[in-house]
């Protein structure tokens, strides 16, 4: 049987020829296909020397600078190759060839907008290139021109799906411009046996832009395929279960990483916000009782455990809770806060009042404390000095909203008439409360009252719906709408509302004052 004798390339047998012609003793005059068939064949070294030969012969030579430059760059010597693709759009600037290369080579360098520049006016010529799209998606990705690169990305076809490295720019680029269901569905082309680093970035990438089942799948692929750091893998996941609202995985991804012998007090902490979430409070409370334990000195563990007995209403324990916590972190204002919440919520506002007042001296001058001084003062009916109390902060801070709300609550309590000058300081204060918080609903509903005194049905009206749109169970928004509606005739709307305020449970003022102190607080501290 015959055998077939393999063909050379084209580029090899220009080689062969070379080296023959050497070894025989003979002239051989370097030509650009010798050239191009050395670059081919990666003897960058071999190929750099000829044409260069060929350029000095012919320095407009577009082709042979054009080659030029990709010997360079295929030899890393990136930025004597840049100079030469600028070289031939200096002879020639509409040589179309060049602008695919010079771009390339641009990117690689991190010159990011030069290469958007070219990759455009390559693809002026061909409109169709893969690899021109994905170029252009990967310089304005680096530019942080999130929704052109997804679209160039696109237009590549499958490129950014080809490295991995791409594939999360590519979904990062996605969350950026508001395609979150793209960014999940590129990510799922990552394979599990991926490097566990890029499944992990990928997690966060996906977190960062709320995509917490997403991120969770990520990092558990990041953990079975060998993540260097566990517990980082671990915790991670068990946030990211907690955060889509998976508290069974959650708990299970907690547990076993404390099986495995990572007691960390953040990682308990974490746990019992599940626990409580399940409605398993026991659970919640021992784990965060080993939180403390094990960081005596981390605030956040005493307070998020006072908080949970506010929340369930364990008073007594709440109390206990912030007397150990304040012997271990005696200067924690916001321990201080939570103890006057608890103090508060029994009914003991003088010592509520006292303990607010021992939040305002380690506060370094935060509004929060100052702002629950004053409600409890309310709840004390010591109106003048809640006002006296806010106004200060006001001065200091106009763009409190806190402050600016509750200064325009205790007025209003206090019985300001319309055209009065508190009656105008409190529309103020609340024009600016919005200003800075337009969704801060309570302070909408106040507005609403003060202006159904003076009698601009129309803007109480809009503030009164705006302050329903936020919170559809705020029942003193429903009641004022509810007389304006029957004012202006609009009687069908009125009943609506006055039946949804029979429905809801009548509280009385100190019941209102009390459960805004929590909240407040519960919002100052995030």
């Amino acid at each position: 049987m015959r055998r077939t004798q393999a063909l050379k390339s084209p580029s090899a047998t220009f080689v062969a020829l070379a080296a023959a012609l050497a070894a025989a003793g003979l002239a051989y005059q370097p030509s650009y296909q010798t050239a191009e068939a050395y670059v081919r064949e990666g003897e960058f070294d071999r190929a750099i020397p000829i044409i260069q030969d060929i350029l000095a012969t012919n320095p407009r030579d577009l082709k042979a600078r054009n080659l030029l430059g990709i010997a360079l760059s295929s030899a890393g010597r990136r930025e004597e190759a840049t100079l030469q693709f600028r070289k031939a759009l200096e002879i020639d600037p509409a040589f179309a060839p060049v602008f695919k290369n010079l771009a390339l080579n641009e990117l690689a360098l991190g010159q990011y907008r030069d290469a958007a520049g070219h990759f455009q006016s390559a693809l002026k010529t061909a409109p169709a290139d893969p690899v021109l799209h994905f170029g252009l998606g990967e310089a304005n990705y680096a530019l942080k021109r999130y929704g052109q690169a997804v679209n160039e990305y696109d237009l590549s076809g499958d490129l950014y799906l080809k490295d991995p490295q791409a594939t999360l720019r590519y979904a990062e680029s996605c969350l950026e411009a508001e395609k979150p269901a793209a960014a999940v569905a590129a990510l799922k082309h990552l394979s599990s046996s991926a490097d566990s680093r890029l499944h992990f970035q990928a997690g966060l990438v996906l977190a960062r832009g709320d995509q917490y089942a997403a991120a969770a799948h990520q990092f558990q692929s990041a953990m079975e395929a060998g993540y260097p750091d566990p517990y980082e893998a671990g915790y991670n996941l068990t946030l990211a279960y907690q955060k889509a609202g998976d508290d069974t995985h959650a708990i299970e991804s907690g547990r076993q990483l404390i099986a495995r012998g990572y007691r960390k007090a953040e990682l308990y902490n974490l746990l019992a916000q599940s626990y409580d979430h399940s409605n398993q409070i026991k659970e919640a409370y021992d784990a965060l009782r080993t939180a403390t334990e094990l960081e005596p000195r981390n605030e956040d563990n005493y307070v998020d455990l006072v908080t949970l007995c506010i929340n369930h209403e364990n008073y007594d324990l709440g109390l206990e809770i912030s007397d150990i916590g304040l012997n271990s972190i005696a200067t924690s204002y916001r321990l201080r806060l939570e103890r006057g919440v608890v103090l508060a919520m029994k009914g003991r506002f003088e010592d509520a009042e006292h303990e607010f007042e021992l939040a305002t001296l380690t506060s370094k001058g935060i509004s929060l404390p100052f702002v629950a001084l004053a409600l409890v003062r309310m709840q004390m009916n010591k109106l003048p000095e809640a006002i006296d109390v806010l106004r200060s902060r006001r001065r200091l801070n106009p763009n409190d909203y806190l402050s600016d709300w509750c200064l325009a609550e205790a007025i209003s309590r206090q019985g300001a008439e319309p055209g009065t000058p508190q009656e105008k300081e409190a529309v103020r204060a609340l024009e600016d409360a919005l200003r800075v918080k337009p969704a801060a609903g309570q302070a909408q509903t106040l507005l609403g009252k003060f202006l159904v005194k003076r009698g601009d049905l129309d803007g109480a009206k809009a503030a009164l719906e705006r302050a329903l749109k936020l919170d559809p169970d705020d029942t003193t928004a429903a009641y004022q709408l509810a007389f304006l509606c029957r004012k202006k005739g609009d009687v069908q709307r009125a009943n609506e509302l006055f039946a949804k305020v029979s429905k809801a449970k009548a509280e009385d003022r100190d019941q209102v004052t009390r459960r805004n102190l929590v909240k407040i607080i519960r919002e100052g501290s995030q």
